[in-house]
């Protein structure tokens, strides 16, 4: 949204660079992250960012999950170090509810590999705190954030609450920034709904039947078209068994209530949603012989 919206943005004293093709500033930190070669910026740099803008009035946006990766703390340093020539310097994060983001990741995870069965997943999130390289466990990258910013120079978004408020997200990041723009002015991208991910248990059936493969799009296709089928069209899957989600709410929701404890004396009122079942109506465990019926009988009339 920003990217489609960074001339009026501008207008109002917000730059959200076009550094290259791709709309999130990953190649920022390529040089430290080991980030794929196809995010190489066509131009720009942090530095360079610095000297164009740093003496200005202009507010520089940049976005990247990269930024929050686990990672030496050396790397958060060069960022840093990279953005000194700005008279002010704050780090925003949106933070989604546990179960909600170990999914996702799964999802992303297993558009080009396969992906960690869910029962090996959750005990070692619990017990390290992060999940392909991204931090889980939110005190931890808070840990990783305030050794190189101060606490008042970070700030922290729920997810579910900013999504709820007016204007979404996007409408939440702008009433944060001052710039007196309104959501709605904004050209909407993607009917806003970009990145959507398939169900998770369409995903998840896909992977199983294609192990040690990744799933080809059409496999997860088909398990989508077969879940709807065997549960309705209104069908809300949940990637974990009903007891991983009661592990993973347990243990987060205690965590990220210390970690409410932590932000309070900048953010007295932020608060990341405790996890909940309500919407959802089907548990990974809760998958009957039924629907892989279904499934083996869709694969073989592909077949024939």
């Amino acid at each position: 949204m920003f990217w489609a919206n960074a001339e009026l943005l501008a207008e109002h004293g917000l730059i959200y660079p076009q550094l290259g093709r791709h709309t999130g500033h990953h190649g920022l930190v390529l040089d430290w992250q080991g980030m794929p070669g196809h995010y190489k910026l066509e131009q720009g740099s942090l530095e360079a960012l610095a000297e164009t803008y740093g003496q200005s009035d202009k507010t520089v946006f940049l976005s990247s999950e990269e930024f929050s990766r686990r990672q030496p703390l050396a790397s958060l340093g060069k960022v840093r170090a990279a953005l000194e020539g700005f008279d002010e310097i704050e780090v925003i994060c949106t933070l989604r509810t546990q179960w909600q983001f170990l999914q996702s990741i799964y999802l992303e995870v297993s558009k080009t590999r396969v992906p960690p069965r869910p029962p090996q997943l959750v005990l070692p999130v619990i017990e390290n705190g992060s999940f392909e390289g991204l931090w889980v466990d939110y005190n931890r990258l808070l840990d990783a954030l305030e050794a190189v910013f101060a606490p008042e120079e970070i700030t922290f978004f729920d997810f579910d609450t900013s999504r709820r408020a007016e204007g979404g997200i996007i409408g939440t990041l702008l009433r944060h920034l001052g710039i007196g723009v309104d959501a709605a002015r904004l050209e909407v991208v993607n009917d806003g709904a970009s990145n959507v991910s398939p169900m998770s248990l369409a995903s998840w059936t896909a992977n199983i039947l294609a192990e040690p493969k990744p799933a080809p799009a059409w496999l997860v296709q088909s398990a989508s078209e077969a879940l709807k089928a065997e549960f309705g069209d209104e069908v809300k899957p949940c990637l974990f068994t009903r007891e991983e989600f009661c592990r993973l709410k347990d243990h987060y929701d205690t965590r990220n209530a210390e970690l409410s404890e932590r932000r309070a004396g900048v953010q007295p009122e932020f608060a990341i949603s405790e996890a909940s079942q309500k919407g959802l109506t089907l548990f990974r465990n809760e998958i009957p012989s039924a629907y892989w019926v279904r499934m083996s009988r869709r694969l073989v009339a592909d077949r024939l």
